[in-house]
């Protein structure tokens, strides 16, 4: 006789027919307590197989494949060799499952507990046709997560404390701007990237309001809620997704740009179009850089902004607004900027008045837009709209923009 064989003998009694039902709720719920009672969790292990299968997917799709992901031995754990980072991943899902609803869980908290929790890493948990998922990111925490939770870490450890108590300078700082008493707050007010939609893109006509997509942190006091954007002393993007679909390889492993797919990315089509940009330059370019060989550009060539109101509609709608841009700098302090209204995205870009473009090379396969800006909130800096694979291959081309502080 079997363990199955012992079990049902011995537990038969408790079902109408002798045996669980497994079309009848009752049976299930029941079935499921006895099991619990014998240290084995039916729901987690639906959740284990549901999280495999999404992971296989993710693996196996065309997106998953432009990243180094490895399979773990728990499997709910996809191992993250290229740390790519939070915003990368959540991006990564809403292609590979559109639509999706993403919570992140910080470890420790929530359901991202031991055993099937991490103490390290992030866990991404969302809802497929399979069931619930809950996904371990592991061995990828890069610099900005890391900064992330040790700043969330110490924002909770301050709940509740008088503001005068507050030994860390920047926690301080924070709840001032944003007038808060932090005795007012308990760490469950204090909720870590809580979004439950992540997925976002620019816009041609104007900014968005988009405080409780990007947020990493919120704050709920008093019926109101504040929304965080961090940033580590590395982190100058401000908005990534999107790839390149018009150039491609070819049959013989050539890139060559693909005029058919023009149109099938609108904001792309909208950027190449806005800065005359010559896809053919670009297939050139990439192909003498796998090829090692070809003439290096000495710098920048300058190129006419056919559009320059869409071109800042599509940049304010990168910052986009409703959330405070807090931000690492020298010395380890934070500057804070508030991104509360439209009229903020549009000052965070100000002025836009030339634009230089550096083509792919046989010394580098990214295509860049470099513009000078005069933001009334960041000063004078530069801002990069970057198309370039970030995994270690050529294609496909990935948007970044991105600010030089």
């Amino acid at each position: 006789m079997d363990v199955l064989d012992l079990f049902f003998k011995k537990f038969a009694y408790k079902f109408p027919k002798g045996y669980p039902d497994m079309n009848n709720e009752q049976d299930i719920n029941l079935l499921a307590d006895l099991l619990e009672g014998l240290g084995i969790n039916l729901n987690e292990n639906s959740i284990m197989n549901s999280s495999a299968k999404a992971i296989e997917k993710i693996i196996n799709s065309p997106e998953g494949k432009q990243y180094n992901f490895k399979l773990q031995s728990k499997k709910n754990r996809l191992g993250n060799l290229d740390k790519i980072s939070k915003e990368d991943f959540l991006n990564l899902l809403n292609q590979v499952f559109p639509g999706v609803k993403v919570t992140v869980h910080a470890p420790n908290e929530g359901p991202n507990v031991k055993p099937l929790g991490s103490s390290k890493y992030n866990m991404y948990e969302f809802t497929t046709e399979d069931g619930d998922v809950r996904i371990i990111l592991s061995g990828g925490a890069n610099e900005g997560e890391k900064y992330e939770q040790n700043f969330i870490d110490k924002l909770k450890s301050s709940a509740g404390l008088p503001l005068d108590d507050i030994e860390d300078s920047n926690i301080k700082k924070l709840y001032q701007t944003l007038n808060i008493n932090p005795e007012n707050l308990t760490q469950e007010d204090i909720d870590f990237t809580g979004t439950a939609d992540t997925k976002r893109s620019l816009n041609v006509d104007k900014p968005e309001n988009i405080g409780p997509k990007i947020a990493d942190v919120t704050i709920k006091t008093k019926g109101k809620e504040y929304y965080i954007s961090l940033k580590n002393i590395t982190g100058h993007v401000f908005y990534n997704g999107g790839n390149v679909p018009f150039i491609v390889f070819d049959e013989n492993k050539n890139v060559v740009y693909d005029p058919s797919k023009f149109d099938r990315n609108e904001i792309i089509k909208n950027i190449f179009e806005i800065f005359n940009i010559d896809p053919e330059k670009v297939a050139k370019g990439l192909n003498e850089y796998i090829a090692g060989e070809g003439e290096i550009p000495n710098s920048y060539e300058s190129t006419n902004i056919s559009e320059p109101k869409v071109l800042q509609n599509l940049l304010a709608s990168g910052f986009g607004y409703g959330y405070y841009y807090v931000k690492e700098i020298k010395n380890g302090s934070i500057d804070i900027k508030p991104l509360l209204t439209i009229d903020d995205a549009y000052k965070a870009i100000g002025n836009i008045s030339s634009a230089q473009i550096k083509y792919p090379n046989s010394n580098t396969k990214a295509l860049t837009v470099k513009l000078p800006l005069k933001s009334d909130l960041f000063g004078e800096v530069n801002c990069y709209i970057e198309f370039r694979n970030t995994s270690g291959y050529v294609l496909p081309l990935a948007l970044k923009i991105k600010t030089s502080k």
